[in-house]
């Protein structure tokens, strides 16, 4: 009964954490989603086990400077445009990244390839995401905007999965993790996508067809959650922390944020954001 309201209270401070930061202050959610990233960042290079401190230390600069560079841009309003081939440089990164995770986790056993793919792996989704925002839509009250609309899929997408699971899942989705169920994917997925026809119906003035958006995170919401179940395999850990009560730690609360924000902002920058 105390880990359920310890999980409970944990989930409510989030989801109002969350909320703020999508619609109340563009500096806010900057300040946030920073934090976010640094408890992530300390997370995985705990998970990944670096050898070489100055190697960590190298690692942490290079995501500095990018969440710094996207950053700037948000509070610029800078769009990169859609008719570069830098533009799609990290999708092609992260394609890389998740297929060294599922397909080829040897790759990550020396602090040069753990560089690159906590890079890649962790802060790029953080960074693009924040570049996806646009700071016009932050009003300073509590509104339905497009990042807050992605993490309710997302929320939806986790929860959903879950309750089908747990009611009528009886086939196991992947050895990978033997909690999952192709009945909880397939309630999470028709959730998702009933909730972006909603909001495409409901708040239409809102940036986004969120018919297509709502499909593009009901597939990459669950890669994502399995992706770092996977790594948790690789390197025999049961949780990524221990800093959200009932929760893990903020890996295994954001793992199908990471793969999906990269989607959301390719939508987005195919759409001239």
């Amino acid at each position: 009964m105390d880990k359920l309201l310890s999980r409970s209270f944990v989930g409510i401070i989030y989801v109002f954490v969350i909320i703020f930061a999508t619609t109340i202050s563009p500096y806010g959610f900057v300040a946030i989603f920073t934090l976010f990233f640094l408890f992530c960042f300390w997370e995985l290079v705990k998970l990944l086990q670096f050898e070489g401190k100055y190697m960590v230390i190298l690692t942490g600069a290079l995501c500095a400077y990018l969440l710094y560079h996207f950053s700037s841009k948000f509070f610029s309003g800078i769009y990169p445009s859609a008719y570069t081939i830098t533009s799609y440089l990290p999708f092609i990164l992260c394609v890389a990244a998740y297929f060294i995770i599922f397909r080829r986790p040897m790759e990550l056993a020396f602090d040069s390839s753990k560089l690159i793919f906590t890079v890649v792996y962790l802060c790029l989704p953080f960074a693009l995401f924040i570049q996806t925002g646009r700071e016009s839509e932050f009003v300073g009250n509590l509104s339905l905007t497009p990042l807050l609309a992605f993490f309710i899929l997302l929320w939806l997408s986790d929860t959903m999965a879950y309750v089908f699971g747990n009611l009528w899942g009886k086939t196991k989705l992947s050895k990978i993790s033997q909690n999952k169920t192709w009945e909880g994917l397939a309630g999470g997925v028709f959730s998702v996508i009933l909730a972006g026809v909603a909001f495409e119906y409901f708040f239409s003035a809102m940036r986004g067809n969120w018919i297509v958006m709502s499909t593009i995170v009901a597939i990459l919401a669950p890669v994502g959650d399995l992706a770092e179940s996977k790594l948790k395999r690789v390197f025999g850990v049961k949780d990524s922390g221990t800093l959200l009560a009932g929760h893990g730690g903020f890996l295994d609360r954001l793992d199908s944020f990471f793969l999906s924000a990269i989607g959301f902002y390719f939508y987005f920058l195919i759409e001239n954001l």
